[in-house]
């Protein structure tokens, strides 16, 4: 996906090939990925046009990957509710079925804690608590139900230690762990036009930038701060809530044993 591409996001609604579990996986019961209709995710069979769309962004981040070598990237919005976290959620999903290579998906917003919440990993041991030297990296990462697919949930944190704990070494020193043992590293984040510093921080230690903008509701003036904000690792531009064109009959590519 060049700079600037887009896709339409409608409803944001391998085994190991033969390696060893991660040590991390035999330790706790795996996280059951559940879809609602609050938080759908592609694990539901009713979301296959939401996971055709994804599918088209996955291919896209896939073929930039092969031409550029990112491994860590920032999902970030201009402005909250723009649908971030389950953009994140949902193409972490798509990337771990491939069952190619394993996918790391880090709940960076330790504020908010979107990932967190949609899988209901509150309370549970994640990136804060390594940030704040109180668990190893390894106390850090969640198996899931579905094969290839991990979580780093935003841990315990304070909001007084925000966005100290991120101005470190630790937070580069956890990517780098993660590069050792996942193909590809998805950061939800912050949103950019928060007046905070941990987007920036965020950033810095990754490798390129996936923003997701919501139609008729982002604004121009987030628009504006975000594209001072992004130093240049701009990747692509996903648009949210986009409506079907009417004269377009995307269900004849869907089933039946006549359809050509």
């Amino acid at each position: 996906m060049g700079s600037g591409g887009a896709l339409s996001v409608n409803e944001i609604g391998v085994s190991l090939s033969g390696q060893e579990q991660l040590s991390y996986s035999r330790h706790e019961t795996p996280v059951v990925l559940r879809s609602s209709p609050a938080y759908p995710l592609l694990i539901d069979p009713e979301q296959r046009a939401a996971a055709e769309h994804f599918g088209v962004l996955r291919t896209r981040l896939l073929n930039a990957r092969a031409k550029s070598g990112i491994h860590s990237i920032v999902i970030a919005s201009p402005q909250k509710q723009d649908g971030k976290s389950l953009t994140s959620a949902n193409l972490a999903i798509s990337l771990a079925q491939l069952h190619k290579e394993r996918i790391l998906l880090i709940d960076g917003d330790l504020r908010l804690s979107g990932i967190t919440r949609i899988l209901g990993l509150q309370l549970r041991t994640g990136l804060s608590d390594f940030l704040q030297s109180q668990a190893p990296f390894e106390d850090c990462i969640k198996a899931t139900t579905l094969p290839d697919l991990y979580v780093a949930p935003a841990g315990n944190v304070s909001e007084e230690s925000l966005p100290a704990i991120l101005e470190g070494a630790r937070w580069q020193e956890f990517l780098q762990k993660g590069k050792l043992e996942f193909g590809l590293i998805i950061v939800d984040s912050v949103p950019v036009s928060a007046p905070i510093a941990d987007f920036e921080l965020l950033l810095a230690a990754c490798d390129a930038l996936l923003l997701v903008v919501h139609v008729r509701k982002t604004t121009r003036d987030a628009l504006d701060f975000t594209a001072r904000q992004m130093n240049g690792k701009l990747l692509g531009v996903v648009v949210n809530n986009v409506e079907t064109r009417a004269d377009v009959d995307y269900q004849s590519y869907y089933g039946g044993k006549n359809n050509k």
